[in-house]
């Protein structure tokens, strides 16, 4: 549309302007050229740098969420916790696609915390999609615990490992204030557990 215009007019004028307005065109169009492609570019690297920013928000959440849980005790610190870290409708999604309020889920941290304590807790970020209402985060959640292995299901009686278990989630979360808060987390797939070698009781 716009090179026939300007054909027109070069045509219509004299030969001196009309080489004017070829070299003229010619700028621009050599201008309005990389700007086309830096336009998009610059747009994907602002989307690109939001990202990162609610990533390094989130993972530290994460980390402040792996830090607490080493600390809870009680069923009272994890509805503490909970209250500050999920909103209100927060919910789970099992790998079968059944749906559980805290309210069943909070049954099940009650009885975790009768299991032998965590060691250790990460849950590092491997993707953030912003979206509409807030972001998607897929995490890997990994616990390791030391147990005793009593009834030598694992060989001998009373040796000890070291138990390594890893769950993939995705999470939705959403702005509240200033802050984020946690709306949902999903199963994907079944948990993997690695058993390391035994160590004898009396080491």
């Amino acid at each position: 549309m716009y090179f026939p215009w300007k054909l027109r007019m070069v045509l219509a004028a004299s030969h001196l302007r009309g080489q004017h307005a070829r070299k003229t065109d010619m700028r621009t169009w050599t201008t309005a050229a990389p700007l086309a492609v830096i336009a998009p570019a610059v747009g994907t690297l602002a989307a690109s740098r939001n990202a990162v920013a609610v990533q390094a928000e989130l993972q530290g959440l994460y980390d402040e969420d792996s830090a607490a849980a080493l600390q809870f005790f009680t069923p009272q610190d994890v509805d503490g916790f909970h209250s500050v870290f999920c909103t209100e409708d927060w919910f789970f999604l099992d790998t079968a696609g059944h749906c559980h309020a805290w309210s069943e889920m909070r049954e099940q941290a009650a009885k975790q915390l009768t299991e032998p304590h965590a060691l250790s807790i990460a849950q590092p970020i491997n993707k953030v999609s912003l979206t509409r209402n807030g972001t998607t985060a897929m995490v890997t959640v990994t616990t390791v615990r030391g147990i005793t292995d009593d009834e030598g299901r694992y060989g001998k009686k009373g040796a000890r490992h070291t138990l390594t278990e890893s769950t993939k989630y995705r999470d939705s979360w959403v702005q509240v204030g200033n802050g984020w808060k946690q709306q949902s987390r999903e199963q994907i797939g079944r948990s993997s557990q690695r058993l390391d070698q035994p160590e004898n009781l009396g080491r």
